[in-house]
């Protein structure tokens, strides 16, 4: 029941029109093994289909142009097709959707494979086995469900609906920030049941992304990889206008960037001007994800006058996938190898090293440095050491935090800076310059309040004890939720 109210919610939507009825662009008929299918990921695509497709027999993509059907004018999916890879390849619509005889004799949703199943990667998997080998390594291929479930318990929450399962629920991006579907006017019951149905009935499709959400299955779009290459992504892998995720941008706004990884991986509309961070003093007004901010050098305390804020790093091809993505790589991890020419892959290693030791050590010490203040400030008070951070965050730890309006500005533009690169997760690796400049910022205020450097014991502490600390500030934010004053 749930599966049919699934795809009846989304047979009005125009988008799905595109990924639900038209991906059935051609098909000579049967799952293909090409490029490194195995037999196991045949195995898993014949089991998406339904029973009523079982018994149906292949017929070829000339059905499936027809006008009144999938179109063959010059903006029909079925002319589309025709300039990809895949029908150079002989790559058709049954290879994807599968056989398409019941479909033809009584065209319904029940008899061909359609969205949400047609998503599923085993799908692509079929023709891109070692892609998808290691895409399942990735943590793209895995469901975050707490922020898409909080779209079911808490729908008319502005923090946990449309905002979290944009970008945790990889259907939910396909349908409606590069679909029809406008979430600005959704209503909160209907978001709900999305979530729901992902969790539910579109399992095995329930990523937060999928082949999907990042590549068109049907076009040449013209957004390009870093070695030129049209492989049919949604979006571009290269931007350096930041409009959309600078200070106090709105959701719709920082949720749409044109940046295939930018669109997920930004700070929120982060804002570091002192009036946003006396206004909301409940958490860190960025996001656990600035890392497009980062690499951008935008969303920190920066202070007066000019300032180098971006490395040569976000100006290389590609950015993002210029590191993570060598060679097409789907696991997302970072090679050294892609650092060539620029440096030698021992030269990069060991810079990395470096800037994340220098970088650790420095949070750290800027870390003591709140502290330190906060117990003066606060003394013979229960969880005063916390008394520097914000205040869902010091809450969540069980304690009752101060009044905001008695910590200093400079304090509240050091903890931004710190939770700024924190949450960036690459401690400096993106962009050093930035980073090292933040850190420079925040100790600069907290000498203007007269707070003392860390003491010298600090620098005795063990890397693991110091990134443990860090990383507790990072969980702790995050137990402290989506609130604001």
């Amino acid at each position: 029941m749930k599966d049919r109210r699934f795809i009846t919610l989304f047979a009005t939507i125009p988008l799905i029109g595109a990924i639900l009825a038209i991906q059935s662009c051609a098909g000579v008929g049967g799952p293909t093994t090409l490029n490194g299918g195995q037999g196991s990921v045949t195995a898993d695509f014949l089991a998406l289909l339904s029973d009523a497709q079982r018994s149906a027999s292949y017929i070829g993509p000339q059905p499936c142009s027809a006008d009144t059907c999938h179109g063959s004018g010059p903006d029909s999916n079925y002319t589309h097709w025709q300039s990809t890879k895949h029908f150079a390849n002989n790559v058709t619509c049954e290879n994807c959707h599968g056989p398409g005889s019941a479909h033809q004799a009584n065209p319904t949703s029940d008899n061909i494979l359609t969205f949400p199943r047609i998503a599923a990667p085993v799908v692509c998997a079929q023709c891109h086995g070692p892609i998808y080998d290691q895409y399942k390594f990735s943590l793209h291929s895995q469901l975050i469900e707490h922020p898409v479930d909080g779209a079911i318990t808490s729908p008319e929450s502005t923090g946990r609906s449309s905002r979290c399962i944009a970008c945790h629920g990889g259907l939910f991006r396909t349908m409606t920030y590069d679909g029809d579907l406008d979430i600005a006017t959704m209503p909160a019951e209907e978001i709900q049941q999305i979530a729901e149905d992902i969790l539910t009935t579109a399992n095995g499709v329930n990523h937060t992304a999928n082949c999907n959400t990042c590549h068109d299955p049907h076009s040449l779009t013209g957004n390009l990889t870093d070695e030129g290459e049209d492989v049919q992504l949604r979006h571009m892998t290269f931007n350096l206008d930041t409009t959309a995720v600078g200070p106090g941008t709105d959701p719709q706004s920082f949720q749409t960037v044109d940046h295939l990884c930018g669109q997920c991986h930004n700070g929120r509309g982060v804002d570091p001007s002192d009036a946003a961070l006396t206004a909301n003093t409940s958490r860190f007004s960025g996001h656990h994800s600035d890392q497009y901010n980062m690499l951008l050098g935008i969303g920190g305390v920066v202070g007066d006058g000019p300032v180098q804020t971006q490395t040569s790093h976000a100006n290389i091809p590609g950015q993002c996938s210029h590191c993570h993505m060598p060679d097409h790589r789907h696991t997302f991890t970072v090679s050294y190898n892609a650092c060539i020419p620029c440096h030698t892959e021992t030269d990069a290693a060991n810079r990395v090293t470096s800037i994340k030791t220098l970088v650790l050590n420095d949070l750290y010490a800027l870390r003591v440095r709140m502290s330190n203040w906060a117990i003066a400030a606060y003394p013979n008070v229960d969880g005063n050491e916390f008394f520097w951070d914000y205040r869902s965050a010091i809450s969540s730890e069980g304690f009752t935090p101060p009044d905001q309006s008695t910590v200093p500005i400079e304090i509240k533009r050091a903890r931004h800076n710190y939770y700024f690169i924190v949450e960036s997760k690459d401690f400096g690796v993106h962009n050093a310059i930035y980073v090292k400049l933040l850190l420079k910022v925040a100790n600069d205020n907290l000498d203007a309040l007269g707070v003392p450097a860390a003491p010298l014991t600090a620098t005795s502490v063990s890397t693991a004890q110091k990134m443990n600390t860090v990383q507790s500030d990072a969980n702790r934010s995050a137990k402290g939720g989506e609130g604001t004053d």
